[in-house]
């Protein structure tokens, strides 16, 4: 079956030619976060379909925005990760991301499907570079009952494999609160003085990955 195509020299156009199908930037995203397995990637994307997920990754492939990579002994498990212009196509969605928690997410989750990875991805590739600027820690993120071990370090951030690390902070919320606060509708301050946010651990590490948030948020509303 030949692709669709808009059969417009826009790069717009070019971009949804490439990534405007059902799933292909969930997909981005779940690699905006590390390497994957095929199967990770279909638990992580319930209803995708397996014939559906391989199809998008083989046109992502071509198109060199990922790539498959085996890992060593003793894994030896074929990942898929972002290429370099993976990489850059991550940047340009955390933008978007914050639009979507301001615009497009409803303020209760009901039963859609929380992931605090999803919640990590403003850090792992911020809007503003350096937001991360001189903080030097391992945070444990918890999203009702999701957890994501985040290590921010040089002034970038990635997500650890789970129980890697031993955090320094454990940062809990509920979806919800994760929202509103993406959304600006509330802050961290606010969240914290009625216990809608805890901290665990170290408190300092805590207010520089907040502080570093709400600037990142303060960024994209400018």
């Amino acid at each position: 079956m030949a692709e669709r195509s808009y059969d417009q020299y826009c790069g717009l156009a070019g971009a949804l030619d490439l990534l405007g199908e059902r799933w292909t930037l969930l997909i981005v995203r779940e690699l905006m976060s590390g390497p994957k397995r095929y199967t990770d990637l279909a638990d992580r994307l319930p209803g995708i379909g397996t014939s559906l997920l391989a199809e998008r990754l083989a046109k992502l492939e071509r198109s060199a925005v990922v790539e498959r990579r085996l890992l060593p002994p003793p894994a030896a498990s074929t990942v898929y990760e972002l290429a370099p212009a993976g990489e850059e196509l991550g940047a340009a969605l955390g933008p978007l991301i914050a639009w979507g928690l301001r615009h497009a997410v409803p303020e209760n989750p009901g039963d859609r499907q929380v992931s605090a990875t999803w919640a990590a991805l403003p850090f792992t590739h911020p809007a503003s570079p350096a937001m991360l600027k001189g903080i030097e820690a391992t945070y444990e993120l918890r999203i009702g009952e999701s957890s994501a071990l985040l290590r921010v370090h040089g002034g970038h951030a990635e997500v650890l494999p789970e129980g890697s690390a031993t955090p320094d902070a454990v940062i809990s919320m509920d979806a919800a609160t994760m929202a509103a606060l993406g959304a600006g509708r509330r802050t961290i301050d606010e969240a914290s003085a009625d216990g809608s946010v805890t901290v665990d651990g170290d408190l300092g590490a805590a207010a520089a990955l907040t502080a570093a948030f709400e600037g990142g948020a303060l960024a994209d509303r400018s």
